[in-house]
């Protein structure tokens, strides 16, 4: 039960909160429910849950505050990371209950349980193949978190790597080169 004191603080704190102010803020957070939708409508499988998926984006944007569009594909890449890497973590739960509901002996439960993973671990390779998704997840949750903090140490207001930021742009079309003296390279070409 809150205290009137924390009513309090929550009302005065919630008065302050006008939402975006600038045209740009505006424009952005009008777009926010779509994204997390579209998100979540790719990512999240028949049985779980919607909302909770977007919640945990929600709150990583909340936490991290991205400031353009690399930033938030870098946040966006983190929930989905995220997200599967909780789902590997409850198969992998599920496997074992499951095996365990198979095992008819009257041991204790730690017993069983050391049955039951030595049963998957010599003749399933489903423990191999979660433990695989589960460090692929991970790793990708942490580079996602590295990468942002690497852009953000960095300074740029782009979130571009310097090599990115002085790429030249190309021609829209064969017309519009005509024009010019030099034809373009890509950032990696000799």
């Amino acid at each position: 039960m809150s205290s009137a004191a924390k009513i309090q603080s929550a009302r005065a704190n919630g008065a302050l909160s006008h939402g975006p102010v600038t045209a740009e803020g505006k424009q952005a957070s009008s777009r926010n429910s779509t994204r997390h939708g579209l998100l979540s409508n790719t990512v999240v499988l028949e049985g779980e849950s919607k909302e909770r998926f977007e919640e945990l984006l929600s709150s990583l944007i909340a936490e991290l505050k991205p400031h353009n569009i690399i930033e938030s594909h870098l946040v966006e890449t983190m929930a989905v990371a995220h997200w599967r890497y909780l789902r590997v973590v409850s198969i992998q739960k599920a496997e074992i209950d499951l095996e365990m509901a198979r095992q008819a002996v009257p041991d204790s439960k730690p017993v069983r349980a050391a049955i039951v993973f030595r049963n998957l671990a010599d003749n399933s390779r489903v423990l191999d193949v979660l433990l695989r998704y589960e460090v692929a997840y991970d790793r990708q949750y942490a580079r996602a978190v590295n990468t942002l903090l690497k852009l953000r140490a960095s300074g740029h207001k782009t979130g571009l790597p310097e090599s990115m930021a002085k790429v030249q742009e190309l021609p829209a079309s064969p017309e519009s080169a005509q024009g010019a003296a030099e034809t373009p390279k890509f950032p990696n070409e000799t």
